[in-house]
């Protein structure tokens, strides 16, 4: 899911506070079925009851995160069609066609009695803190073994996806429900990991050299929560064939390309580098699910896990302990030439212990 943060802001300094009570904010939910209802009654969705939906504080925040001006506008217009009946020729069309927003907005439509219960016998019981706690600590060194003081959750009743950011995490409740069937809390879970993993802060690395590392903490980031709600849904019939094709099956090509930049790299320090946008597009824009999640499970199968538990603030360690794991699968997953390796090292090397020793100082009493 996405994770919204600076260039490797250290999550260390979430850390050094101390525990304190969590919130569940349910306004955006309860807004978007108050405006549902209006649309139910056939009136139209006019500007100001849309502004007034957007600007609720978690729909802006979870808007400003998964949606572009063009999707949202679509989006808007989908909802209107999926709940006035003076419309319902063109949600039939459109659902025949297939129609992502008006599939998703259908989806809220429909479901919404399930999406209330689960509001209301879910979320709101202080043992759910707990197992998403529980959960994450599978996947977390024991130093990290803590809990995000005055946390904010909220619940959006619109898109299917999550957000994890300094003011806390918001959850799409289809998206929560979804991944509630095969493991109750994954998803909760492999969020409040992005806040528990301890990261560093890298923005005092040279400028050439920043959109690379960006984008391999990203996979880090992701691949590792993954491996909390992924390997769940690919056990589960229902899901598996979905998580195989966005998350696994373009993953090999991926590592492929990244080896070839890195490659290029090493060769020609003074050529011009990739910006950040193209390390987005190669993941297609999954913000390090995609390869993250398959290098996460390759390290996983070959019994490297505790090893990865113990850098997990380190990108480049994440990578080299891939290529270990990658040598010993016997399914035989993409290898890095020996130039990219020796390349990684050199990052390594480079801004690891530097930044280490930033985040030892920032937390220092």
């Amino acid at each position: 899911m996405k994770t919204t943060c600076l260039l490797l802001l250290p999550l260390l300094t979430l850390l050094s506070r101390p525990a304190a009570a969590q919130t569940v904010n349910v306004d955006a939910a309860e807004r978007y079925w108050e405006m549902t209802d209006a649309l139910r009654r056939d009136q139209p969705l006019t500007d100001a009851m849309w502004a007034a939906f957007v600007a609720v504080p978690a729909n802006r925040r979870y808007i400003a995160s998964v949606f572009d001006e063009r999707g949202l506008k679509r989006y808007r217009h989908a909802i209107e069609v999926a709940y006035r009946p003076s419309l319902d020729s063109v949600r039939r069309a459109r659902l025949k066609a297939e129609d992502w927003y008006y599939v998703l907005a259908d989806q809220y439509r429909q479901r919404e009695p399930e999406y209330r219960a689960y509001l209301r016998q879910t979320v709101q019981k202080p043992a759910y803190f707990h197992l998403m706690y529980q959960l994450a600590y599978e996947f977390l060194p024991a130093r990290a073994h803590t809990r995000v003081a005055d946390l904010q959750l909220a619940y959006v009743a619109i898109g299917n996806d999550a957000i994890s950011e300094q003011q806390g995490l918001v959850f799409s409740l289809k998206a929560a429900v979804d991944s509630d069937k095969p493991k109750v809390g994954i998803l909760e879970a492999h969020e409040i990991h992005h806040q528990l993993r301890p990261g560093l802060d890298f923005s005092f690395a040279d400028s050439v050299d920043r959109p690379l590392l960006y984008a391999l903490n990203m996979t880090l980031n992701e691949g590792v929560a993954d491996l909390i709600d992924k390997s769940v849904q690919l056990r589960s019939p229902a899901d598996s064939a979905d998580i195989r094709e966005w998350a696994l099956r373009r993953a090999p090509s991926v590592l492929h390309q990244l080896d070839s930049v890195m490659q290029a790299l090493a060769a020609r320090p003074s050529a011009p580098r990739p910006e950040l946008r193209y390390y987005r597009r190669l993941s297609n824009g999954s913000n390090g699910h995609l390869p993250g999640f398959f290098m996460a499970r390759t390290i996983e199968r070959q019994g490297l896990l505790p090893r990865l538990l113990s850098a997990i603030d380190d990108p480049m360690a994440f990578f080299l302990l891939y290529q270990r794991a990658a040598r010993r699968d016997k399914t035989h997953p993409p290898v890095f030439s020996a130039a990219s390796v020796a390349y990684l090292k050199t990052l390594q090397k480079k801004y690891v212990a530097p930044a280490r020793r930033a985040s030892a100082r920032a937390l220092a009493p």
